[in-house]
């Protein structure tokens, strides 16, 4: 199982939030990290700025929200209760009472005092009640899941759709992934003015990721990250832009409609502040001579989660150099309007994007 971390990284927000768990252990002897899960075939189709036609591309993507299951079992008939719980879900219950909520096996005798103590604690109530008034009715949430993962199998036609669980997780990760499923952590997606970010003291510039809205991009990148690796091939500034772009624009494929402030997490505000300001970020960064430059610090300052970027002032937002990293794709793919999505992932030398880009902004 692969646990893909999206958002939410900081570990001094959990302080501030009783609940009742025991933070993943990482090093567990039986925790597995699988990279490249489903065994995808990279295949030659096209794409570009116009969104391919996948009406004839069939498929049922129907998310289970186990999380219901769970929180609402009979505990006057516990054992019986778990016992079907195990028939229905099989693998990804013992996945989750292990790893996800660190409970133990739902084999182990002291399993089913463990479940009812969580399923009692008070705090954990609260958020199953948030969490099913969002998601107890999954229909618009099926339908975009579907038109995603339609555009997943048109690019990737022998892959294989993974079950989508909705579960809840003491806001830890994201989503955990396994050969044949992916699940959602349902409450980091209650929106931005949820009171339970307030209370973490979550950084208002991170809510904007935690809405409902971006649940299924997130699940994408999640099959981007699980199933291919994007890593370059240096370990410069650049490579690290462009490794970040390269995902958005996987996300983008697999939903064409979505709106570039969803994909960049920005604001209107901020968007506009990007490509009013696009030439003075490249000259800066080119003046400054930073592209090759490989130190975490000066990389992370350009990349990483933050209220601004740092080196281009406290109006721009963070993470502006992916931003320009994007416009470097597009204008690569539009000298090079052969290439597959295929050949974008596998494509690993950033100087060499950057060479046949020709981007000039």
């Amino acid at each position: 199982m692969v646990f893909i971390h999206l958002f939410f990284a900081r570990t001094d927000y959990f302080s501030s939030f009783r609940i009742f768990t025991a933070k993943l252990n990482f090093k567990m002897k039986k925790f597995i990290l699988f990279i490249g899960l489903m065994g995808i075939t990279l295949t030659g189709c096209k794409f570009g700025t116009s969104s391919p036609d996948v009406n004839h591309v069939e498929l049922r993507v129907q998310p289970q929200a186990f999380f219901i299951d769970l929180f609402e079992i009979d505990e006057t008939h516990l054992a019986s209760d778990i016992d079907s719980l195990s028939a229905q879900y099989g693998s990804y219950l013992d996945a989750y009472s292990q790893q996800i909520i660190n409970i133990g096996s739902p084999n182990h005798p002291q399993y089913p005092e463990r479940l009812k103590h969580f399923l009692n604690y008070e705090e954990n109530r609260e958020v199953y009640a948030a969490c099913k008034a969002q998601y107890g009715n999954t229909a618009t949430l099926q339908d975009d899941l579907e038109e995603a993962f339609r555009h997943y199998k048109y690019y990737f036609p022998e892959a294989t759709i993974p079950t989508v669980y909705l579960h809840t997780s003491y806001f830890n990760q994201s989503i955990a992934m396994d050969s044949s499923w992916l699940s959602v952590s349902v409450e980091k997606y209650l929106g931005a003015d949820c009171i339970f970010y307030e209370w973490l003291a979550v950084p208002k510039y991170l809510r904007r990721k935690m809405s409902p809205e971006k649940m299924v991009p997130d699940v994408m990148k999640a099959m981007a990250l699980g199933n291919f690796s994007f890593a370059m091939k240096n370990e410069d500034l650049i490579s690290n832009m462009l490794s970040q772009a390269k995902v958005l624009y996987f996300i983008k494929q697999m939903i064409p409609t979505i709106n570039d402030t969803l994909l960049f997490d920005y604001s209107p505000d901020e968007l506009r502040w990007c490509r009013k300001n696009e030439a003075a970020i490249w000259a800066s960064m080119v003046e400054q001579k930073h592209l090759y430059n490989t130190e975490r610090m000066l990389i992370q300052k350009y990349v990483g989660d933050s209220p601004f970027t740092y080196h281009l002032g406290q109006e721009s937002p963070g993470r502006a150099a992916v931003f320009i990293a994007y416009k470097i794709i597009e204008a690569y793919l539009h000298e090079h309007p052969e290439l597959t999505l295929s050949d974008l992932i596998e494509q690993r030398d950033a100087h060499a994007i950057l060479l046949e880009a020709r981007y000039r902004p």
